[in-house]
């Protein structure tokens, strides 16, 4: 759906649950980054909130294995 590699991490990481500060930590950039990337996907993917990015990278395969 055009996400770049970032916005991929950060799908991953909002899908396995991590907050802006721990994903922002995760892939060392500021928070204001984490805010910009998310509205970008979910722009990208059609989504309203995280639980509907979350679901559509589990639809995806995009969701880290535990």
């Amino acid at each position: 759906d055009g996400l770049t590699q970032r916005e991929v991490e950060g799908l991953r990481a909002v899908a396995a649950g991590k907050s802006n500060p721990e994903v922002a930590e995760d892939l060392f950039i500021s928070l204001n980054t984490v805010a910009r990337h998310l509205t970008n996907i979910f722009g990208k993917i059609g989504a309203a909130n995280r639980v509907e990015a979350a679901n559509y990278a589990a639809r995806q395969g995009l969701s880290i294995p535990s």
